[in-house]
């Protein structure tokens, strides 16, 4: 495997951060997970660091059924590949999938020229019949000392012997060195390398350029808490590697506009009826990288707002709505087209894009008077439909905390959405996708490449 495509595997551009379980019980594992996801990790590792193994595989089994779909890693403490893959291979018979194993020592000598040790417990790797992916610790905190002036040779044995070369500080929480990863990443080449210690939101930049996975607890973790992700340190670490991946692409070619986000380019244009929207903005989500990074860029202003509700309008609205709900950790709300509801509603009259009369309802009572309401449409264009929303709001005592679209078109009722409130946008103000969107019409839809929007 190599670099571009364990980060395929991901479906990222940007290094793989995968928050690192150390499991108490069951409940916590099972918030800790749903913690990472929601922050938008891709995966998490699992490790037993206070008991024995016996009593970490039910909670590997309990946590792949309740999560059957999660990218799920293991470490077992103390123990190498010639054991633990033994192990995998049993639980992968029986249906529990693991999808990869992190082993702190995968026993490279750089002063042997056989790797007998390294060499069995390849064999047992094929012998246990699991597929997963084996993530080797080299020259791993304190497993062996390995001397400064041999990490570049270490990292090259291990390259043939993993997946995905992994190592670390010299102790828990103790960030490696620059010059270490300098030489791991010379030494590794093109195969993968993950580091396993000490990354914080704070030092990531240090090694964005040279890693491709960070394994991280104690980075993400509540201070002093060795058990607990902490929601908004690993947010903001994943958005850290987003960036990365932004300005990676940017570096690549890519003729975005200095304020113009690399994900807008996923926008897909309209090839069927002009009667219909002239683009989709929804093939942008179903790009991770992109439908991530997009609601980083929605989210980023209401982050130090009170946001007690977020109201999606119908029906685009919806999904990028719910998503920055649980982002911003609000309620969700929906703002329907009327006659949809099976309760006691208000109603309103608006004239949508396409000039056609229209009627939009909001459930009675929708909050308590006072609640704070974030309003989320996907496109705003002559301001009809958000203008219904803002009134169903009002109507009901609501305060509008702002508004997020992808775009807001300059158009009168634009200028005026922006004058009165605070707006998040993809599109930004001023670009020159700004003045693409306006004209409806995007550069790059003369090229677009729809192969390269698929994740």
């Amino acid at each position: 495997m190599n670099r571009t495509g364990f980060r395929k595997n991901f479906k990222t551009l940007g290094p793989v951060i995968l928050p690192v379980i150390h499991v108490v019980d069951e409940g916590q594992t099972k918030r800790n997970i749903q913690i990472a996801l929601s922050c938008g990790a891709p995966g998490v590792f699992l490790i037993n660091h206070d008991f024995e193994i016996d009593q970490f595989l039910p909670i590997i089994r309990t946590c792949r059924t309740s999560f059957p779909s999660l990218w799920m890693g293991v470490n077992f403490l103390g123990v190498t590949g010639l054991k633990a893959f033994g192990l995998l291979g049993e639980l992968a018979n029986e249906g529990t999938l693991v999808d990869a194993y992190w082993a702190d020592d995968a026993c490279i000598n750089e002063h042997l020229t056989s790797q007998q040790d390294a060499k069995a417990i390849s064999q047992a790797r094929l012998e246990s019949g699991w597929e997963g992916m084996y993530f080797g610790g080299t020259a791993f905190k304190k497993q062996r000392l390995v001397d400064p002036q041999h990490w570049q040779q270490s990292a090259r044995i291990a390259a043939g012997f993993m997946d995905v070369v992994t190592t670390s500080g010299v102790a828990t929480g103790k960030p490696a060195a620059r010059d270490k990863i300098s030489d791991f990443r010379l030494g590794s080449d093109i195969s993968p390398l993950a580091v396993a210690s000490g990354v914080t939101p704070d030092n990531f930049i240090d090694y964005a350029d040279e890693v491709d996975a960070v394994l991280v607890a104690t980075g993400i973790n509540y201070p002093g808490d060795f058990y607990n992700i902490d929601p908004k340190r690993l947010m903001e670490l994943v958005k850290h590697s987003r960036m990365k991946a932004g300005e990676d692409l940017k570096s690549q070619g890519a003729d975005l506009g200095s304020d113009s986000p690399w994900y807008l380019r996923n926008m897909a244009p309209n090839v069927k009826d002009p009667m219909l929207a002239w683009l989709d903005p929804s093939a942008a989500y179903v790009n991770a990288e992109a439908f991530h990074s997009m609601l980083d860029t929605l989210c980023r202003p209401f982050e130090s707002s009170r946001v007690d509700v977020v109201a999606g309008i119908d029906a685009a609205g919806y999904v990028l709505g719910a998503a920055m709900a649980d982002r911003l950790g609000a309620g969700f709300l929906t703002i329907r087209k009327a006659g949809k509801l099976p309760v006691p509603t208000d109603e309103v009259d608006f004239v949508n894009y396409t000039g056609r009369a229209q009627q939009m309802e909001l459930r009675k009572p929708a909050f308590k008077e006072g609640a704070h309401v974030l309003l989320v449409d996907q496109w705003v264009e002559t301001g009809g439909t958000m203008g219904a929303g803002i009134e169903l709001i009002e109507k009901q005592g609501g305060k509008i905390e702002g508004i997020a679209s992808i775009c807001i078109e300059e158009s009168p009722a634009g200028q005026i959405l922006r004058e009165r409130y605070l707006c998040a946008t993809c599109v930004q103000p001023g670009s020159a996708y700004q003045v693409q969107c306006n004209n409806k019409k995007m550069e790059f839809f003369d090229n677009f490449d729809w192969e390269s929007i698929l994740p």
